[in-house]
């Protein structure tokens, strides 16, 4: 109480009549007249001078304004998310890097009710409407404070709500243990993908068990041979053309298996896996053809043999089949060489040869996170099994070009930005595979990365948790975007994206903690411990280890312990 009146006394005396607002302290702001709004960086935009705006409150750090003291009984209203402060000092409501210091004119402390004053003028909004920006001028309008939990870093509670907001939006019921999300083609088999993404960093078995029943229905209208027609009994499957969506229903069945021990999504995926390899190796060149009705036969492209290497190398890791890693290794080498810069990491999209002489006819030169994604993960898996060097140079160069070439200025991914349409979920394929980079390689700036963009996702998402493909576009109360309604089952794909982007890597620590972690030798009652209990040294105090590798805590700190 002091405190707020020796504040409040320092104000009066510069001649200002200040509200009794807490610093340190962070709000909502609210226009008096509509307490379902509040003031939001547009897009939760993180550039220098990008719009506020009225939008409908979505409970998120975009929409959170950290209240600072900046002496002469003015205030800094700094935004949570972004880092940047709210400014009108061009008329329009904006925020920027450098501080911009307003006057709060108290009208009804008790409600926390207050007047925005920036000079002379004072900030208003002239219509509620989503997007509509403040501008200051001399006409006062009444603004409401409501105080909040300032949300400062994408945490598991975060991700269950982008969760629960995309399973109530999509899921889709099917009779007893029968569930679908788009009733087909490949945007299913990757969604399915998805769902193991949330199951496998959650440990929730719901999800596991969501996973299972649209497979159950996928494999009720498809069969177990997945080479068949385009609409089979109302279920789009396209397997009669597309080697690569057959490929990524065989990664989603490979994974199944990892996750439970299912026999039946092994057979599954092996299966299939020796069916389409069959019909789509073109042997001149060791490379696998995209389709067999689209498209040029003699063509291939990255979006089928990348898929390919990353299921063969799950199946030979389920199997112990070693003919599956070397099917792998020949595809990748060969891709390697027609669809690969090994300096730039550019994955190319695809090429087309010449049977004759196996020479190149022509070539897409087109880079995506889908493409990037998947040869990125073949390069993990590879290395993984045969410890060569040249995988693990490989994988760091294709993603340093996505991050580098693919994303905006603040590590944002800004391509593929659709609702709907192939494009809407290639770049959930990029964040699973550099999740498993990250994972691999205990690699604290592709952690960062990720959690940066699932953040972002967040930050977009409507008032009904729920979010689309496009993360650097707030996603609409009416689900409208671009012309497409993205709450229709035809964009439960794109939606997915960023699950997977949120359940990528672990949320509790940092790899690369700069506490020295080191194994040794200890003398314990005169004898020395060997292999069998380990021993490590955390900041010069000798602890011992469970035998698994992960996050262990000592004196207070998060530490990763991993056995070779």
């Amino acid at each position: 109480m002091k405190r707020f009146l020796f504040f409040f006394m320092a104000a009066m005396s510069a001649g200002n009549i200040q509200a009794a607002i807490e610093p340190g302290k962070t709000y909502r702001i609210v226009p008096d007249a509509n307490a379902n709004k509040s003031l939001f960086v547009q897009n939760s935009s993180q550039a220098d001078k990008a719009a506020v705006v009225i939008w409908t409150d979505t409970d998120v750090p975009a929409q959170q304004w950290t209240v600072l003291d900046a002496g002469n009984g003015n205030m800094l209203l700094r935004n949570v998310y972004t880092g940047k402060y709210l400014d009108a000092s061009s008329m329009s409501l904006t925020q920027r890097k450098e501080p911009c210091s307003w006057t709060l004119v108290p009208i009804d402390e008790a409600q926390n009710i207050y007047q925005l004053k920036l000079q002379k003028k004072y900030l208003r909004v002239v219509t509620m409407t989503d997007g509509a920006q403040p501008l200051t001028g001399i006409t006062a309008q009444n603004w409401r404070f409501v105080e909040v939990e300032p949300q400062e870093m994408f945490d598991a509670a975060a991700r269950r709500r982008m969760i629960d907001g995309f399973l109530e939006q999509y899921v889709q019921f099917k009779g007893q243990n029968y569930r679908t999300f788009m009733n087909g083609g490949w945007g299913e088999a990757e969604t399915m993908e998805a769902v193991l993404d949330c199951y496998e960093a959650t440990k929730d078995a719901e999800l596991l068990t969501l996973y299972e029943q649209c497979y159950r229905y996928m494999r009720y209208h498809v069969g177990a041979s997945w080479n068949g027609g385009t609409v089979v009994s109302g279920y789009d499957w396209f397997g009669y053309d597309f080697n690569d969506d057959v490929m990524w229903l065989i990664i989603a069945a490979i994974r199944g298996y990892h996750n439970t021990g299912r026999q039946m999504y092994l057979d599954d995926a092996k299966r299939n896996f020796d069916l389409i390899y069959s019909r789509a190796y073109l042997g001149y060149i060791g490379m696998l053809r995209w389709a067999e009705k689209s498209g040029d036969r003699n063509g291939s492209n990255s979006c089928i043999n990348g898929p390919a290497e990353v299921a063969a190398c799950y199946i030979a890791a389920a199997t112990g089949d070693e003919s599956y890693y070397e099917k792998a290794r020949e595809l990748y080498e060969n891709q390697r060489q027609y669809l690969f810069n090994t300096v730039t990491g550019h994955v190319d999209d695809s090429v087309v040869f010449n049977p004759d002489n196996s020479k190149v006819v022509s070539r897409n030169t087109w880079a995506s996170t889908y493409n990037q994604g998947t040869m990125l993960g073949a390069a993990v898996l590879l290395y993984r099994h045969y410890k060569d060097n040249r995988y693990k140079q490989d994988a760091d160069r294709i993603l340093a070009f996505a991050k580098r070439e693919l994303c905006n200025e603040y590590g944002v991914v800004h391509v593929c930005q659709n609702a709907d349409g192939d494009f809407q979920g290639f770049k959930g394929i990029l964040m699973r595979y550099a999740g498993l980079y990250a994972r691999e390689y205990q690699d604290a700036d592709t952690q960062k990365w990720l959690i940066g963009n699932a953040f972002h996702a967040y930050n977009n998402l409507n008032s009904q948790s729920f979010g689309h493909s496009a993360w650097q576009t707030k996603s609409a109360e009416d689900y409208q975007y671009n012309g497409v309604d993205y709450s229709s089952s035809a964009c439960a794909f794109g939606a997915s994206t960023a699950l997977t982007a949120a359940c990528a890597v672990p949320l509790d620590y940092t790899y690369g903690d700069d506490t020295a972690i080191r194994e040794c030798a200890v003398v314990a009652d005169g004898n020395q411990v060997g292999s069998d209990a380990r021993w490590y040294t955390l900041l010069g105090t000798s602890v011992d280890i469970p035998q698994q590798s992960g996050l262990y805590i000592h004196d207070g700190k998060k530490h990763i312990i991993r056995k070779n």
